[in-house]
């Protein structure tokens, strides 16, 4: 993390020192898409055997004890399988949660911070950066040269890095936290997503806050703060960070509630309000568990 961070403010302070006497902010306006899911469920009705008087009083018990076992069965998988938004965020929390708890090891294939869509600078810099190959471009070369290789987290280092990196939890989303939650089933493996509601400008907020940072590893504006040098202060500001609308996709085996994959993609942007300069980010992480 420190490292990236180092890589950013390097890049915005030549940004910045470039644009000393520029005024003009091209502004940005990024709408997020609109997702829209049905989940369907369905429950397959049990009849009970009704006896007649040929029946014996041993086939009336067994046929009661058939319909008791089925009855019982059917109320099971009902209750595996969310269906309401409320009902699949609560899923979705048991099951990562649990990851934490219960997984025996963690693989962490990647973690790829690629920049997501045009950011904000002044006048004169744009007009260097075009020179340069766009902003984009010269940011996001310095991004994929640091871009994360795979990793296996057992232990204490599950909590440290996995999804809420340095809690002991993994979510503590509610419904309201969530703009859409879907639930979808094949071959016993549950498929849900979570789309979470966009969290707007803050220079404080802090895991388990908001939106995004009750689920995501998110990039606190005060871990950034705390590593920029005075004097990049006096030039940039301080940090402030956004969150877009993100999505977190998990499968979960339906027998077990284990979570077998997940995988998460973290909007974020970051505000250097001073400098003019506003920043748009994506963090994709997927991990395997294993029990």
């Amino acid at each position: 993390m420190k490292k990236f961070i180092a890589i950013l403010l390097a890049a915005i302070l030549c940004l910045s020192f470039a644009a000393c006497g520029g005024n003009d902010v091209a502004e940005e306006t990024t709408t997020a898409p609109e997702v829209t899911d049905a989940v369907d469920a369905s429950v397959e009705e049990t009849t009970a055997v009704e006896p007649t008087e040929e029946t014996s009083a041993e086939e009336t018990t067994v046929a009661e004890e058939t319909t008791t076992v089925e009855e019982t069965t059917s109320a099971e998988e009902t209750a595996k399988a969310p269906e309401t938004k409320e009902e699949i965020v609560a899923y979705f929390n048991d099951a990562v949660n649990s990851v934490k708890t219960d997984a025996k090891s963690v693989k962490h294939h990647y973690s790829k911070i690629t920049t997501n869509g045009k950011g904000t600078y002044p006048g004169v810099v744009s007009g260097i950066l075009k020179m340069l190959g766009g902003a984009e471009k010269f940011i996001g070369n310095q991004l994929a040269k640091n871009s994360k290789g795979e990793s296996t987290y057992t232990g204490s280092d599950i909590d440290k890095y996995f999804p809420v990196e340095g809690e002991s939890y993994a979510s503590k989303l509610s419904a309201s936290d969530v703009s859409s939650a879907t639930c979808t089933e094949k071959d016993g493996v549950y498929t849900i997503t979570i789309k979470t509601v966009a969290d707007g400008k803050s220079s404080s907020i802090q895991h388990g806050q908001g939106h995004a940072p009750k689920a995501f590893n998110v990039i606190l504006p005060g871990t950034v703060n705390n590593n920029i040098p005075g004097v990049a202060t006096k030039i940039v500001g301080l940090a402030a960070m956004n969150y877009p609308s993100s999505t977190a996709v998990i499968t979960v085996d339906a027998a077990t509630g284990h979570v077998k994959t997940a995988d998460y993609k973290l909007n974020w942007t970051i505000n250097f309000d001073e400098a003019g300069v506003i920043i748009p980010f994506t963090t994709h992480d997927n991990y395997t568990i294993t029990y």
